[in-house]
């Protein structure tokens, strides 16, 4: 359904910025293939288990790329430097393509801000690859794995699950195949 809300967002733009838009987000799926498209704030973003990695928009006399945090520019200050910017966002020209190794870069550096911002008070913890897909999630408490965590492969597949107490590794653990099919147990008790 949000994909189509997107859809419908960028009707609204003339054909030569909606194509230039439309690029933009077919890059961006590329970098990101299990993110999900929504409307956030008003504008087409991409996430990642509940979590904004990128976003963009048209506008009058620019159209824009919002990295959802506003350090990510600074972080790529050489590589922005000709780009007008704003605190969350980096303006580029109606009419030319966004540069797709400068995406990349934005993104690897968005999701790396994302890991370290991990785990959170709570004790939640996730971690993603370099391409958006979740590579491991779980708790923490004092500083130890603990609760159920699972680990995925880099297609998204999962590759094992379990417990930990304090992190110690308790109760049945599974190792998946290729597919996600259990295909091992362990038992480390309780």
């Amino acid at each position: 359904m949000s994909k189509t809300l997107v859809d419908k967002h960028l009707k609204k733009f003339e054909i030569g910025q909606r194509a230039i838009l439309q690029n933009l987000r077919e890059m961006i799926i590329d970098e990101l293939p299990t993110a999900t498209e929504v409307i956030k704030y008003g504008i087409p973003t991409f996430m990642i288990s509940g979590v904004a990695i990128v976003g963009f928009d048209g506008f009058k006399n620019h159209n824009s790329l919002f990295p959802y945090s506003g350090s990510t520019n600074s972080l790529l200050k050489t590589e922005l430097a000709s780009y007008v910017q704003t605190k969350g966002s980096i303006h580029f020209a109606l009419d030319k393509r966004f540069p797709k190794p400068l995406l990349r870069k934005i993104i690897k550096a968005r999701i790396s801000q994302i890991n370290s911002n991990y785990p959170k008070k709570n004790g939640e913890f996730l971690e993603f690859y370099g391409n958006g897909v979740l590579k491991a999630s779980g708790k923490m408490k004092n500083d130890a794995l603990h609760g159920d965590w699972k680990w995925f492969r880099k297609d998204a597949v999962i590759m094992r699950s379990g417990s930990f107490n304090m992190g110690k590794q308790r109760g049945v653990w599974i190792t998946y195949d290729q597919k996600g099919k259990p295909y091992k147990k362990t038992n480390f008790g309780s």
